[in-house]
């Protein structure tokens, strides 16, 4: 079989040829889907672990292939897969996290640096203060931020979104009307000079 080199053919022959060896499909499906992984890895495992776990859903992805029943439904099959990777890998990092208790209490107790507040020059930058309009998305409920960063930060069409969250095309409208209608909301009244130059495309 020939190299598949149409970026815009459907997902389930993209499948079909990666199942039979042509890593250019697999990597034309993970070019696709890529983004949309990461957005749904990071609601649920929060940004440093959303990396890990869309590699690892993308490797465990790839091995399962040939047990894939319906290839037309890759999309949902992979938002399954990297979200069950990111539920673990967050379990296990508050399991880690719990263990270290004990130990950095014990840490405070015995020292007199450790325990005293942080001086304002020594305090960290907070990296993901970008804004009001990223906080106001962020503030949104995850069935409508999702779509609403697939659509405007990934630039992701609508069909697509639909797929891989494996939600009825019009639900995907409904839910993003609806987003866009409480962003708005989010952003006025004391910030309608800005929430007009900012617009929020349709």
């Amino acid at each position: 079989m020939g190299k598949i080199r149409d970026k815009n053919l459907p997902d389930e022959v993209l499948v079909v040829g990666a199942i039979l060896g042509d890593l250019q499909s697999f990597d034309t499906l993970v070019m696709r889907y890529r983004s949309a992984a990461y957005r749904v890895a990071q609601s649920v495992a929060g940004t440093e672990l959303a990396e890990d776990a869309v590699q690892e859903a993308l490797l465990l992805a790839y091995k399962a292939l040939p047990s894939i029943e319906e290839p037309s439904k890759f999309a949902a099959w992979l938002y399954a897969i990297t979200r069950h990777v990111a539920l673990r890998m967050s379990q296990r990092t508050r399991q880690e996290i719990s263990k270290r208790v004990e130990l950095d209490e014990a840490l405070l107790e015995h020292s007199n640096a450790l325990a005293r507040p942080l001086a304002p020059n020594d305090a960290p930058i907070d990296m993901f203060d970008t804004g009001w309009v990223r906080a106001a998305i962020d503030s949104l409920d995850e069935d409508y931020r999702l779509i609403l960063k697939l659509r405007y930060y990934d630039e992701m069409p609508l069909k697509r979104i639909s797929g891989f969250l494996d939600l009825p095309l019009s639900t995907v409208k409904w839910r993003l009307y609806r987003a866009k209608q409480m962003l708005r909301e989010q952003l006025k009244p004391e910030n309608e000079g800005l929430r007009r130059r900012v617009k929020i495309k349709n």
